[in-house]
């Protein structure tokens, strides 16, 4: 009779390690940090830094075609340097120090 409680405290002694750091972690989720904002999940996190390379591109674009366009350079011209400036921004919004 005394060997019953024994073994059922000395068995919720052993689980209680592996219970506790689920309880612990209850309540705090992981957080994914990216260019300084902090997302919940890593699949917000991986989209928010596609964004930024596309936003890159875009930028990158506008900026070499424009710049080009006002220093007197033809269509042809403008197009070529819009779409290496597209790649130049696309690979700056690309290669941020922060990870996810």
């Amino acid at each position: 009779m005394m060997r019953t409680p024994l073994m059922l405290a000395v068995s919720l002694g052993l689980m209680l390690p592996a219970v506790t750091p689920a309880f612990a972690q209850q309540g705090q989720p992981t957080l994914y940090e990216y260019n300084g904002k902090q997302y919940n999940t890593l699949a917000q996190c991986q989209r928010a830094k596609k964004r930024a390379k596309a936003r890159g591109a875009v930028a990158g674009a506008v900026i070499a075609g424009v710049g080009t366009a006002l220093l007197g350079g033809n269509v042809g011209e403008s197009a070529l340097v819009a779409g290496a400036g597209a790649l130049a921004g696309r690979e700056i919004g690309r290669a941020t120090v922060k990870q996810c």
